[in-house]
């Protein structure tokens, strides 16, 4: 613990100087988010807190940063290994007149993300960041762009025993674009246990192989990739036995069509995964975010409102394919339509109990925006959901339907109000829901919300939330006291599971340059 204390300050002390000595600028950024569940009977009491300190310093073509975090006790729902204190991020950098090298740790995402999305996300738990060497290029005028990478993936606030090495190719001509990447993954050791539950070794080394083409013109724009992934071992679900595993390669086409104009825009997506998990290391049981390599971009639409996010669908990396389509239409400058669905089902093949695609996931969605005068605005939402609780194994599905009236009122330059009722009609799951927001928005620096969520189907369980925020130049703080329900957070069709808890919370930001 202490040398990586060390580390820091040692950091900080070669960062600050150096900028205070030249022309470089430090910019940095603190955040903290924490909880206190005070339910005694709960398995979450007590206190628990992430904690992210982020440093990047830049002068001249030379750049330099580091990320510490700290998880006195990580927050319900997080990788319990985070636990303690670490340095997962720190890089050097030098950019040329067309070309950068970054050593260290860094981020980095092919084409959509379906071979590799190195990111962050907070919010979720997500932080895959690789630790290594990263060099970029362009040429022709900057129309060919190279990327070529080797690093290993973080593991909690270390690393894994693997190696990820791969390359990107992009090619602007005109209106079109191509792109090829390719993706290794070479793990160094597998778990003795997982070894004998799968009776052969697993491959040493997966390959993930992506070609992309783009075109954009007059407000059309049209985009496909196509991915294969080699062979590894995957697990084929069955509720009624353990899951088997298979050795099996992988594909994944997304393909997208859309036009784009003042008053109109549409787009239509197609998307086909099967068997398309890559991860860090191989994992028995429940997956880790943090140790996903790729990234399956979200087919549906992913709400917003309480309820209607309150059974959000996961992409399943499986096998599933479907459409997604969405029409907005802008007929006066103060009034717009929005129409859209998708249809997922999972793929026959990796259902044990079926022999044929069966649906996953439907939802139809429709939305009236209207500015009534400068101070008043309103909103009508209604969404129609349907989906499988085993991705298509099994027949039963649940359907529930939101209704959702969205309002602001700005009653002066100082001081506005935003209130939305929602109801959720269903005769599955928890049945009958509504719930009620109001929020008031005051001398542009404060605000102040109060929430309810109220299951008057079954539970008869209300999940309340009172919170307020302060946003000052750089900064903001956020508290509020209230009762979470469990269920999935979900951002691009990744979740996370979020255990129910009762509590306060706070939250900082704090951004600063130097």
């Amino acid at each position: 613990m202490i040398s990586r204390w060390k580390l820091v300050v040692a950091a900080l002390a070669m960062l600050f100087p150096a900028a205070a000595r030249s022309q470089g600028v430090l910019n940095g950024s603190l955040e903290s988010n924490t909880i206190f569940d005070d339910e005694s009977s709960s398995p979450w009491y007590g206190f628990h807190s992430n904690n992210y300190l982020k440093l990047d310093y830049s002068n001249g073509r030379f750049g330099a940063g580091l990320q510490g975090e700290w998880y006195p006790s990580p927050l319900p729902g997080y990788d319990l290994s985070l636990k303690g204190f670490g340095v997962p991020i720190k890089y050097v950098r030098w950019k040329g007149d067309n070309w950068s090298i970054t050593g260290g740790d860094f981020y980095e995402q092919f084409g959509s993300g379906l071979v590799l999305r190195s990111y962050e996300d907070r919010n979720l738990g997500v932080a895959n960041s690789l630790g290594g060497v990263k060099f970029t290029s362009a040429f022709l005028d900057d129309n060919l762009y190279v990327t070529v990478l080797s690093g290993v993936p973080r593991q909690g606030l270390g690393y894994a025993k693997s190696l990820v090495s791969g390359a990107d190719i992009n090619l602007a001509l005109g209106d079109f674009s191509f792109g090829v990447s390719v993706v290794d993954r070479t793990e160094w050791a597998q778990e003795e246990d997982m070894a004998l539950l799968l009776g052969s070794p697993a491959p040493a080394n997966v390959l993930m192989f992506s070609g992309r083409a783009g075109w954009s013109s007059n407000g059309f724009q049209a985009q496909a990739e196509y991915v294969e992934r080699s062979k590894d071992f995957t697990a084929v679900h069955n509720s009624s036995t353990s899951d088997s595993y298979v050795l099996d390669g992988g594909r994944a086409f997304l393909g997208r069509v859309g036009y784009f104009d003042k008053k109109i825009s549409a787009t239509v997506t197609y998307r086909y995964l099967y068997n398309m998990d890559f991860a860090s290391r191989r994992t028995l049981g429940t997956k880790v975010l943090s140790n996903t390599l790729n990234y399956l971009p979200a087919l549906c639409k992913q709400q917003t409102y309480m309820l209607a996010c309150l059974n959000p669908y996961e992409t399943y990396s499986e096998g599933e394919s479907g459409f997604a389509g969405q029409v907005s239409y802008h007929p006066l400058k103060n009034l717009s339509f929005t129409l859209g669905g998708s249809w997922i089902d999972g793929l026959g093949k990796v259902l044990p109990l079926r022999d044929n695609n069966h649906l996953a996931y439907r939802d139809i969605y429709a939305s009236a925006d209207y500015r009534w005068s400068k101070k008043l605005k309103t909103t009508l939402y209604v969404s129609i959901q349907e989906s499988s609780p085993t991705h298509g194994n099994r027949k039963a599905t649940n359907a529930q339907n939101v209704f959702v009236l969205d309002g602001t009122y700005k009653f002066s330059s100082d001081f506005t109000v935003r209130g939305e009722l929602q109801y959720l009609y269903s005769q599955e799951l928890t049945k009958d829901w509504m719930a009620a927001l109001l929020e008031f928005g005051i001398a542009q620096d404060w605000s102040v919300s109060l929430s309810d969520m109220y299951n008057h189907g079954s539970t008869k369980e209300h999940y309340w939330s009172i919170n307020a925020a302060y946003s000052g130049p750089g900064f903001r703080i956020m508290a509020g006291y209230g009762h979470n329900r469990e269920g999935m957070v979900c951002s691009g069709g990744v979740c996370r599971y979020q255990p129910e808890y009762k509590g306060a919370f706070l939250k900082l930001q704090w951004f600063f340059n130097a």
